[in-house]
């Protein structure tokens, strides 16, 4: 979806929110004053924290919005997640005072009344806050917004904790007016439990939670369909709000051109991007396979070295750097010890030279060693 209409289908259901909250509220605060009910002027204040938290997901989106600057320089998406810790942190507030008031009205039922029409209304806006509820989560999914998401939650808690206000009132008009204050004390607990797995979720986020393995699998589906491609690893994504940020390392094999390898790089990135997973920065290596079958190679053709100068006993210490425009290959040659030093420096060149010709290394170091009859000094998996 485009950030254009993400903002504005954000802020219209947000305004819309508010709107029919400040309402419901003004409803409740007249029947809990009428009723002297603590459940219904808990229920109140609930809805009233629902405005509040709305308004803290305007300012949000609002801010969002703006692109990357000098000290932002991947946007300020973040400030969405910022915004759903601030959403929790007053839903959890506002169950604790409310728990507060449940727990004092147990010491006074003083000039509690409940008529049908009171309970009849608290039912009402409880259906009234599971459809905003239900429109504010759609939307979200629609337009992927995590902070819609805990705003509708907030909805189905205020139209839990009505629908617990409800139907304690029942039990009220009929006389155990002690219901009153564990209806309210139970929905503060519900209030409460929401906050807390809501703050969890939002500080994995922050932190740097580990992406769905969804997203991972999308990404690795589009450099699957590469054939020059013979690994993908250190696969990285960070988020920011509606911004993902990725990173990962393809391996190819190295008689691909820099032209090539250039194209790869830059069609993966644009083809993540186009498909909305986020903003994609490649990275080539060398494939590690080839190393290993390069490797192989390198020591068979020394094993045949052995037997075309007679010279040359046996090698060891065989490896292989790699870095960013450097491959270097190391290696020692055990020569018969009776060897001048002059032959055996022309020999160490002559196989330098021709590791060089063969398979392409920026620099061959030929290191020669005496050879004593007895002491074959062949490390594992060398020919």
């Amino acid at each position: 979806m485009k950030r254009d209409n993400y903002y504005r289908l954000s802020l219209k259901i947000s305004l819309f929110s508010i709107a029919i909250n400040l309402l419901l509220a003004g409803v409740k605060l007249a029947l809990g004053i009428i009723s002297h009910s603590i459940s219904i002027l808990g229920d109140c204040v609930h809805t009233l924290s629902d405005v509040i938290t709305t308004l803290v997901v305007i300012l949000s989106v609002i801010i969002s919005k703006k692109g990357p600057d000098k000290e932002h320089p991947f946007g300020h998406g973040r400030i969405e997640d910022i915004g759903t810790l601030i959403i929790a942190l007053l839903i959890f507030l506002a169950g604790c005072n409310f728990f507060r008031l449940s727990f004092l009205r147990f010491y006074s039922y003083s000039g509690l009344k409940v008529t049908n029409l009171f309970i009849g209304i608290i039912f009402l806006t409880a259906v009234i806050k599971l459809i905003l509820g239900f429109v504010t989560s759609k939307v979200s999914r629609k337009i992927n917004s995590y902070l819609l998401v805990s705003d509708s939650r907030h909805h189905y808690t205020d139209f839990l904790t009505s629908l617990c206000v409800g139907t304690g009132l029942i039990f009220v008009k009929n006389g155990l007016l002690f219901v009153d204050a564990l209806v309210g004390i139970f929905v503060s607990i519900v209030i409460m439990f929401w906050a807390v797995n809501l703050t969890r979720s939002v500080v994995d986020r922050l932190i740097g939670k580990k992406p769905s393995s969804k997203l991972y699998k999308e990404i690795k589906a589009i450099a699957a369909g590469f054939p020059q491609i013979k690994n993908l690893h250190d696969l990285n994504i960070h988020s920011y709000g509606k911004t993902n940020i990725i990173t990962f390392h393809i391996e190819l094999e190295r008689d691909l051109s820099l032209e090539e390898a250039h194209s790869v790089a830059d069609t993966i990135e644009k083809k993540v991007y186009h498909q909305g997973l986020g903003k994609c920065i490649v990275h080539v290596d060398l494939s590690k396979k080839a190393y290993f079958t390069q490797k192989k190679e390198i020591a068979e053709t020394l094993g045949k070295l052995t037997r075309a100068i007679k010279k040359i006993k046996d090698f060891h210490g065989l490896k292989i750097f790699i870095s960013e425009d450097r491959t270097i290959l190391n290696l020692h040659l055990m020569i018969d010890k009776n060897t001048s030093l002059d032959e055996a420096h022309k020999i160490s060149h002559k196989v330098s030279d021709l590791f060089k010709d063969k398979f392409g290394f920026s620099s061959v170091n030929v290191h020669v060693e005496p050879y004593v009859k007895g002491e074959r000094r062949k490390e594992k998996g060398e020919k």
